[in-house]
């Protein structure tokens, strides 16, 4: 006889690719409810949270579990029911939950509201589970700008739930490479949109003033332009129109080097699978970043033009590109396999 699947409530507030990934992911092992709470405009939020509220009442009283992607608003209310139904509540964190960069208007810990609600919610939550270790605590020193404890530890003190990390896992299947077909002196940047703070964030600013130095290569931004005039840019600066993600792999491992000068990021998804590409990665000294590009390419210490120019001299001038390339892809192998966050996040759910 088959045993039926154990029932969870699955909460989100946003749609991404590894958003969706989990989703299926946990549609294998379980009975899966999904709940997006929609935070735009926000007016319409206390009406959201009515909505949620009469949801998880329905609910929860038959799921074995909840998890939610971020943490913010729409996990308030699935913390408190589940603490009245007895149900644990695991917080998959991500990035801007963990994060305080109020020159950028980036972070749930700068605005006074939500960082209440927030560190409500990794204060009373069952399980956090970030993805890197980065969210936890981390100094930063690559902005001077910005203020220096980053993480829940620091930002949410005191914050004594568990944490596991569980990092996300990539498929070297899908996204592969040909060196052969690279095309020389090409960088390239994926980012979900251009404009503030998201242009800061990813360090869009930084890459459209280097680029001149460059005029024999080539910069292009893989976006949604919602911002930039591209009469505007310099020459060598080029704006791509996305693509769809099973067709990603293809178009990223056409680039020599993948460039990911974000000022904040939790693991940043097209870094790594720019490395399985055979992209030479040229990082920001921020977060998860130097952890996964480790010696396979290049770390840029400090948010400033000149320290970017002088590290994009540095790869461009290096003689073994190729070994980097290769090494590159066999670290985000041996780190980050498609099948660990299943089965560590399976067995976490499954306690």
């Amino acid at each position: 006889m088959i045993s039926e699947k154990p029932k969870l409530i699955y909460v989100t507030a946003f749609n991404s690719s590894f958003i969706k990934k989990d989703k299926e992911l946990l549609e294998k092992y379980f009975n899966v409810i999904p709940y997006f709470f929609n935070p735009l405009p926000k007016w319409k939020t206390p009406f959201s949270l009515i909505n949620q509220l009469l949801h998880l009442i329905l609910e929860t009283h038959s799921v074995k579990c909840i998890v939610c992607q971020f943490a913010g608003f729409h996990t308030v209310l699935p913390v408190l029911i589940g603490k009245l139904f007895n149900k644990k509540v695991y917080l998959i964190l991500l990035g801007a939950e963990c994060h305080n960069f109020p020159k950028i208007q980036h972070g749930n810990f700068r605005k006074k509201l939500l960082k209440i609600v927030t560190s409500f919610s990794l204060r009373n939550a069952y399980k956090l589970l970030p993805i890197d270790f980065s969210l936890a605590k981390w100094e930063n020193n690559y902005d001077e700008n910005e203020p220096k404890l980053q993480g829940f530890l620091n930002l949410a003190s005191p914050c004594n739930t568990p944490f596991e990390v569980i990092p996300h896992g990539f498929d070297d299947i899908k996204f592969n490479y040909n060196l052969q077909n690279k095309i020389k002196n090409t960088f390239l940047t994926i980012s979900t949109s251009v404009a503030p703070p998201v242009y800061f964030r990813k360090g869009i600013d930084l890459i459209i003033k280097v680029a001149p130095f460059f005029p024999d290569c080539t910069f292009s931004i893989l976006c949604k332009n919602d911002y930039l005039n591209i009469k505007e840019l310099p020459r060598n600066v080029t704006l791509l129109d996305t693509v769809p993600y099973e067709k990603l792999g293809e178009k990223i491992a056409e680039f020599e080097y993948y460039l990911q000068v974000s000022i904040a990021e939790g693991l940043p998804n097209a870094l790594c699978e720019a490395m399985l590409c055979g992209c030479i990665p040229i990082g920001s000294d921020s977060f998860a970043i130097p952890n996964v590009i480790g010696d396979t390419g290049y770390i840029v210490k400090k948010r400033e033009v000149e320290e970017l120019k002088s590290t994009i001299i540095s790869a461009i001038t290096h003689d073994a590109n190729k070994q980097l390339a290769e090494n590159a892809r066999k670290r985000i192998q041996e780190l980050f396999p498609l099948n660990y966050r299943e089965k560590r996040l399976i067995e976490v759910l499954m306690e």
